[in-house]
């Protein structure tokens, strides 16, 4: 029966891969057609099954809006977010005239070219580099489509540009500019400043990409202390404290499904910090292994990146699968867990994509099957996935998480399945980066074996699983299309 199961797989990413393959980007035409008509599927599904979730630019705009009528003081104004974040708001408070039908036109409109503005700097970057673009590019129209309205109507579309921005810029040798988007992207939400050690690619980036994060942090740090005041400037590093179990968080799943053999036990209500929080029998111990994983993942973290240090030689594939996987640890180590996370991963996994093409085969670990390219589509495969599934989450079904229905077995169901999912990515993603980016030995020599891979002796990897194992020619799935 498993071998059977395999064997079903195995056709069906086929059919996956052939299907894909018939989808490619030959001209700029074709990539702004394919761009257009899936963002005009988004809007058509929004408008259809009349999905509104806007929330949080609702809350953007009453915020604002107050600040501009001197209701509030900007050390009152969106303290959970980095001060500069309210500059970047007023942008479309300005554009919309104070309207607040003007406000979410506005955010919206600039949200939507922001999105194309990553798709055509793809596009670009590998125009220039002489490779493919279509596996990027796929990736981030498929990934938006994936991830559905919400795109635009959350701030983390501006961190995964950046994300993406950091990426390509060490591709093309700006270490400094790649400093200065890690950076940018720490000024919007804290998470990226975490990225900064990825950037190091060489000697050279130590250097210039430290001096481009410091120098644009200590830039918008002095500008902030001007404007808001210093607690103002440390309010989002204390925001997260008294946070309890967001539903979808990965620490709520065995509390959720608890809940559905005694849903009377547990409370589901918002939090004063506008989240869907639980509250009832197990809680308070599931926020302290929360607690304990997010100093483990930190660890882990640190284990990483001074493994990868440590090397003479770096290479920008390996730092954007760093920082992919920092972003996974991040995200799979945290009490709280909104749909908008996924976002985070989307602009290190289109770059990754992007760099892979440069050199598509070239074996990860010495006499493995595993190239950049390979491994790059698997990474990028996983995230739709898991993003899909998000989508499905919320705001499809999220309804049946908050109030108590007869669909709400089917919808726990749906989010433990996408919680699960997405542990098992990142611990496999994890334990391949300690084989073969961070601990591999420093005399070792960077190019592997030219030994033909089809000779490697092992035994075959089950299709579609993110593996560092060799397996022989005879029994591998069929190769991946240059297509996402």
């Amino acid at each position: 029966m498993a071998a059977n199961a395999s064997a079903g797989a195995g056709r069906w990413i086929a059919r996956w891969n052939w299907a894909i393959s018939r989808l490619r980007l030959t001209t700029g035409r074709k990539a702004v057609a394919c761009w257009a008509i899936t963002r005009g599927i988004i809007f058509a599904f929004w408008g259809l099954f009349g999905f509104y979730p806007q929330g949080d630019v609702d809350y953007y705009y009453r915020s604002i809006r107050r600040l501009f009528l001197g209701l509030i003081t900007p050390e009152q104004t969106l303290i959970e977010y980095p001060t500069p974040l309210i500059w970047i708001l007023s942008l479309p408070y300005l554009i919309g005239a104070g309207n607040k039908t003007g406000f979410l036109f506005a955010f919206i409109v600039l949200f939507l070219a922001t999105d194309a503005l990553v798709a055509w700097l793809l596009w670009r970057t590998a125009r220039k580099f002489g490779t493919d673009p279509n596996p990027a590019v796929l990736f981030w129209i498929g990934f938006v489509l994936a991830m559905g309205p919400i795109t635009y109507m959350r701030l983390d579309l501006l961190t995964a540009a950046l994300g993406a921005a950091a990426v390509l810029a060490l591709v093309r040798g700006h270490r400094a500019s790649a400093g200065v988007m890690i950076g940018l992207g720490a000024s919007i939400k804290l998470w990226p400043a975490l990225l900064w050690p990825a950037t190091m690619v060489d000697r050279r980036a130590v250097w210039r990409a430290t001096w481009g994060i410091w120098s644009c942090g200590a830039v918008l740090v002095a500008a902030s202390l001007l404007y808001a005041g210093w607690d103002r400037l440390l309010s989002p590093l204390t925001w997260q404290a008294g946070r309890g179990l967001q539903i979808e968080s990965i620490y709520a799943t065995p509390i959720m499904l608890a809940r559905l053999f005694a849903h009377g036990h547990y409370d589901v209500s918002v939090s004063r910090y506008q989240a869907f929080e639980i509250a009832g029998p197990g809680s308070p111990a599931m926020v302290a292994v929360a607690s304990a994983a997010t100093a483990l993942g930190g660890l882990t973290m640190l284990a990483l990146y001074l493994g990868w240090l440590r090397r003479h030689q770096r290479t920008a594939i390996e730092a954007g699968t760093l920082m992919i996987i920092a972003t996974l640890i991040m995200i799979i180590t945290n009490k709280t867990f909104s749909p908008q996370y996924m976002m985070w991963l989307a602009g290190p996994v289109a770059g990754l994509l992007t760099i892979s093409a440069r050199r598509p085969t070239m074996p990860i670990l010495p006499d493995q099957p595993a190239t950049p390219m390979s491994l790059a589509r698997q990474i990028g495969l996983w995230t739709l996935a898991l993003t899909a599934l998000t989508q499905l989450v919320y705001p499809t079904l999220y309804g049946y998480l908050v109030t108590w229905s007869w669909l709400t077995p089917l919808a726990t169901v749906v989010l433990a399945a996408r919680n699960l999912a997405l542990l098992y990515f990142s611990i496999r993603l994890i334990r391949l980066a300690f084989r073969s980016i961070a601990w591999r030995p420093r005399g070792e020599p960077e190019t592997p074996s030219k030994r033909p891979l089809s000779a490697s002796p092992s035994s075959p990897r089950r299709p579609g699983r993110i593996t560092d194992r060799a397996q022989p020619a005879s029994t591998r799935p069929p190769p991946l299309p240059p297509a996402t």
